[in-house]
Formats: structure tokens, sequence, C-alpha cells
């Protein structure tokens, strides 16, 4: 935990025993002593909201910067513009997938909370949806089949997205819900890490390969 966390606590722990001695004085009417006791509730309440409001900032800022690996994109070439590609999880787990294009994208739904859920700890919750191949030349797209492949993974039992059509958005802790996608070039063995974050997805290159191919795209 942060230093000020651990500062919130202890003058919260603080304040509530300035406030039980400065009723327990006021009942055995000692003015003076009580009076004496409520300044000093005042000045460590003040205290405690100061570093509370420091503390709450840091860590908003925290959660808000926080990345959460998603899944590493290995590129094959096959032929032409056929292409082979494998999504590693970070539990070693892999699966392939052949696509066509110049480009591959990923297509990701993201619930995003309200910022003082993230302060309570919830991270953005995102689903994969769907790999496809894309082709940079618009004609060429126009006129070219693409292959797309689901890759969602929701479970068949209620999950938060079944959740969320039941309610109808009405989620209290919802503060959107949308689709978003990277693309990124193929090229054989470029390697890229897709991440997401409490404001969206973000792909980089993992290797000199790929990174070659992002300067020449």
């Amino acid at each position: 935990m942060n230093p000020l966390g651990y500062i919130c606590i202890l003058t919260g722990i603080i304040a509530i025993a300035a406030i039980w001695l400065t009723i327990k004085k006021a009942r055995q009417r000692k003015i003076l002593i009580s009076c004496i006791c409520g300044f000093q509730v005042l000045f460590i309440l003040s205290l405690f909201v100061i570093t509370l409001l420091l503390f709450s900032n840091l860590n908003t800022y925290s959660r808000l910067t926080t990345e959460q690996d998603v899944v590493d994109v290995l590129v094959r070439h096959v032929a032409g513009k056929q292409y082979e590609l494998e999504l590693i999880a970070d539990s070693g787990q892999s699966k392939r997938f052949h696509i066509n294009g110049d480009e591959w994208q990923i297509d990701v739904r993201i619930i995003k909370w309200k910022s003082w859920a993230n302060l309570l700890g919830l991270d953005s919750y995102y689903q994969l949806d769907r790999l496809s191949g894309r082709y940079k030349d618009i004609d060429q797209a126009s006129v070219t089949k693409l292959i797309a492949h689901n890759i969602s993974n929701e479970p068949a039992k209620l999950s938060l997205w079944q959740l969320r059509r039941l309610t109808g958005n009405r989620l209290a802790l919802l503060d959107a819900y949308f689709g978003q996608s990277v693309f990124m070039p193929m090229r054989h063995l470029a390697r890229y890490k897709l991440s997401v974050t409490q404001a969206g997805l973000i792909a980089r290159p993992s290797n000199e390969i790929a990174s070659q191919a992002l300067q020449a795209w």
C-alpha cells in the first residue's frame, strides 16, 4: 500500500479516539478540556481529509496507468498474403488462426468503471471478441474476402456481459461499455504484446522484427 494509505488509517484512528475523548469530557462537564479536545479533533480531521484526498488522487492515477497483459500475437507467413497468427496467453496456452491481408486486427469489448469504482480497486473488464485480416489498400479490401475468427471466451454461465444486458446498462458502477480495435502490420516472426488499461487497448512490438515492420508501415 502507498505510505499515504497507512497515514490515512492512522489519522482516522486518532480522529475517532479524539472524538470519543471529547464526548467523554463533555459528559463530565469539563468544558475547557472538551473545547481543547474539540479543536484537536478539527485539526486531526482536517489532516485526515487532506491525506485522504492526496491518497485518492495518487491511487486513482496509479490504477489508471496500470496495464493488464491480454495476449501475445506471433505472426508466421504462410504464402502470398496468407498468415498464421498464434495468440499466446500468460498461462502459456496458445491458439492458432489463419488470416489473409497486410495487417492483423483484434477487436475487444471493454467495460469501463467509474473513477470512484477504480479507486475501490475495480479494473476495466475486457473480453476478446474477433480476430481478422486487414488490407491497407481500400480497393483490394473491397473486392477480397477477408477471414475472421471468433476468439471470444465468454462462459455459458451468467457473466458480467449478460448482467449488463439484463440491467439495460443501468449498473451503478458502469461508466462506459464499448468495442475497440487495434491493428498492426504482419511480417514473418513479428511478435506483438496486447495490453489493456483503464482507458482502452494498446498494442506494442515485442521483438526487433515487429519494430522494423512498424517503421516500414
